[in-house]
């Protein structure tokens, strides 16, 4: 089996650093071909985003600038309608071979809907999923049901062919863009939790102003 080609879609409304450190993790413990981020268009079960795409593209590019095997993929972005993970993934399917691997990423959260994603068990049939979670992390009793024929054994194993699901506890930050948003204009605002680069392209584009 070919090194797994992943995808790690989201709104990265802003990007920051729990997202770039996630995929520096994942790049240790999985053999990436490559990685492509995309940044949702019309996102399905959110409200409409506060940053225009250009933007958050512009800003996804300055935050994985030096990550190597990194790239910011706008398809989503260019769509007119509501972006479905279904239908991007079949559009990666097309533009490989056959036998090529791919991996969702995916943090805990939207895992644990991931039932109520647009034909999920398709999705399985087209790729695996990387489940990134922190230490003692749960879901609800029974959730994992329907996934247990799914759930890897091992690394070899998640890349040995689709429908696999690897649960990769990591040290996940505890941040959210939706927290930057509220607070980065405040006095006492941690500029860590944001690339510098980031967080001075945010404040020179007068950004999530309240």
């Amino acid at each position: 089996m070919s090194k797994t080609i992943g995808i790690f879609g989201g709104a990265f409304d802003p990007v920051h650093i729990g997202h770039s450190k996630l995929v520096l993790d994942i790049q240790n413990i999985i053999d990436f071909e490559k990685i492509f981020i995309v940044p949702s268009g019309n996102p399905v079960f959110k409200d409409s985003h506060f940053i225009d795409s250009e933007k958050r593209i512009e800003m996804l590019n300055i935050a994985f600038k030096d990550i190597e095997n990194v790239y910011i993929d706008n398809r989503e972005t260019l769509k007119k309608g509501v972006s479905f993970t279904i239908e991007t993934l079949k559009e990666y399917r097309s533009e490989y071979r056959k036998e090529q691997h791919f991996s969702l990423i995916l943090g805990h959260d939207a895992f644990a809907s991931f039932k109520s994603w647009k034909n999920w068990s398709e999705i399985l049939n087209l790729s695996s999923l990387i489940v990134v979670s922190r230490p003692n992390c749960d879901f609800l009793e029974g959730y994992l049901d329907d996934f247990k024929k799914n759930i890897a054994s091992s690394n070899s194993d998640f890349l040995s062919g689709h429908g696999k699901i690897n649960f990769l506890e990591t040290s996940l930050l505890d941040i959210s863009s939706s927290d930057v948003r509220k607070t980065i204009n405040n006095q006492d605002f941690k500029q860590d939790i944001l690339d510098a680069d980031v967080y001075e392209y945010i404040k020179k584009n007068s950004l999530y102003k309240n």
